[in-house]
């Protein structure tokens, strides 16, 4: 038999608590329940340790440092010589842009223009790889 007012367990022909003098008689003595604490205590450490994963899969991964600079002096290395820039060439224009022409409507007309195309492109592929060819 326990105590309703201390909890502390009594003899079972006790008519006071010995621990804080409470009358037990006439009043229902019954162990007192436990655990609702215990199981308080245990959602709290649900909560934490859900807590402390998600913080741990969402944290910023740690960023290594860089190695400390030692304060000794060093020997001075002799500086390098700074490099003179090559003499740069000019430039060179852009190639003017041609006119558009009207289309001609005699198809001998038609088969000039073409021709006279065809042998400007020749030139202009033979000079640059004559161009390539001196570099």
């Amino acid at each position: 038999m326990f105590c309703a007012q201390c909890g502390k367990q009594l003899p079972d022909a006790a008519k006071f608590c010995p621990a804080c003098g409470t009358n037990l008689e006439g009043v229902a003595t019954e162990k007192p329940k436990r655990g609702g604490g215990l199981k308080f205590i245990a959602a709290g450490l649900v909560v934490v340790a859900a807590a402390a994963g998600g913080y741990a899969m969402l944290a910023p991964a740690p960023v290594e440092k860089a190695p400390a600079i030692s304060p000794t002096p060093q020997a001075a290395a002799p500086e390098p010589k700074p490099v003179e820039p090559a003499a740069e060439k000019p430039a060179e224009p852009p190639p003017p842009i041609a006119e558009p022409q009207p289309p001609a409507k005699d198809p001998a007309e038609l088969a000039a223009a073409h021709k006279a195309l065809d042998q400007k492109i020749a030139d202009e592929e033979a000079a640059a790889k004559q161009a390539s060819g001196k570099q």
